[in-house]
């Protein structure tokens, strides 16, 4: 007994330590993704126009003279600098979550394996991409995308610390792909897409996060009524509408596309709706799958809302809920003041703040309502052995 007790401990202290490291990696993360927002709203993504160099200085040693004071070099070479310590503090939860795991329940050649491609992606960066083949810096990256969806796989099918363990293992290639794709975007003069999946590679690496902060905390084991678990159909289809709304979000803002109409709530003065003549231009098609898909959004938000409300829940699904609903009507003040002051950057990057809120708030909403469901379904023995013993 005094070793089953002593096993728990240790189990607790190191998911303790696990959701610490994973709540500062969330909240640098969330001020990573803001600052990125905000080196597109000030236009400073070309302020160098090498990588991992920058002016042809190692990245962390160039002189502070030479960016500090300048604003497009402060916001991006500050941008890189804050992505570097994101990486490392992931290297500090893949280290640590890697620890809790009995060294007989270790992947260790999944790790060998996986670290070997990271260092070969870090030495040809540090040895310069432009000597190398032509299709060597994507083949890296396509095989960097495929370990991230590989470990995501493997961790839906483990469960307990080796649950934990896959998803660090992918929250690292997930920030070794997003540093990857930062430097090929700029080495390829910001092409749309190239930008647009590196906003969305940052989202993505910051759901495995919370997902790994969730997994340790006492939620996981927080029990609840049924009413919430059968509300689980609307919170995944809000959560995947808001995950839609910024990615055209980000196509918007790295396709320039925003400026096509400015005015609100009317496309303008000659209606609510553009023309179809219009909507055969692509950012016309964007701006407007992106205004409409707001009001979709807002709507999923509110009723969300309101059925959770409903239940009578309490705790963190009803503050998430009750935020997120309070959030959307923000964000889409904030979109229409886009437009009116023809893309001012402080209201742009809000903009991106509160994108990056929504979805977070949309995502711990998520991943509560599978543990209270799972949660519950744990607990129907013990209850029915409370009442008398299993009929």
């Amino acid at each position: 007994m005094a070793a089953l007790n002593d096993h728990t401990a240790t189990q607790e202290a190191s998911a303790r330590r696990i959701r610490r490291i994973g709540v500062v990696l969330g909240v640098l993360t969330f001020m990573l993704i803001v600052w990125g927002g905000h080196v597109n709203s000030t236009r400073s993504g070309m302020a160098f126009p090498d990588w991992p160099t920058s002016n042809a200085a190692p990245m962390m040693t160039y002189e502070p003279s030479k960016w500090l004071w300048e604003g497009d070099k402060f916001w991006e070479h500050g941008h890189r600098l804050f992505a570097s310590l994101v990486g490392l503090v992931t290297t500090v939860l893949l280290v640590v979550s890697y620890r809790q795991v009995a060294p007989a329940e270790r992947p260790n050649k999944a790790i060998a394996g996986f670290l070997v491609l990271v260092f070969g992606t870090v030495v040809t960066a540090i040895f310069g991409l432009n000597t190398m083949p032509a299709g060597f810096m994507e083949f890296f990256m396509l095989a960097l995308a495929v370990a991230l969806l590989g470990f995501l796989l493997t961790s839906a099918r483990r469960s307990g610390a080796q649950r934990t363990l896959w998803l660090a293992m992918a929250a690292f290639a997930a920030v070794c792909l997003q540093g990857a794709f930062g430097g090929y975007t700029v080495r390829n003069n910001l092409p749309d897409w190239t930008s647009t999946t590196h906003g969305m590679l940052a989202e993505i690496f910051f759901m495995i996060v919370i997902g790994i902060t969730y997994l340790n905390s006492p939620l996981m084991r927080s029990g609840t009524t049924t009413a919430v678990a059968r509300l689980r159909p609307l919170i995944s289809i809000t959560w995947g509408l808001t995950f839609l709304q910024f990615f055209l979000g980000a196509l918007t803002r790295h396709s320039d596309a925003w400026g096509v109409s400015v005015t609100f709530p009317h496309w303008s003065d000659e209606g609510f709706f553009p023309s179809a003549e219009l909507l055969q231009f692509g950012q016309v098609a964007i701006h407007f799958l992106h205004r409409t898909t707001a009001y979709v959004v807002a709507a999923a938000v509110l009723l969300q809302w309101w059925m959770v409300r409903k239940t009578g829940s309490q705790g963190t699904i009803a503050r998430t809920t009750s935020m997120a609903a309070l959030l959307v009507g923000v964000q889409i003040l904030l979109g229409a003041m886009i437009l009116w002051t023809a893309r001012g950057e402080v209201v742009t990057t809000l903009h991106v703040l509160g994108g990056v809120g929504l979805l977070a708030l949309n995502t711990v909403t998520l991943f509560v309502s599978a543990g209270l469901r799972q949660a519950h379904t744990a607990s129907a023995p013990a209850s029915a052995v409370a009442g008398g013993g299993v009929r």
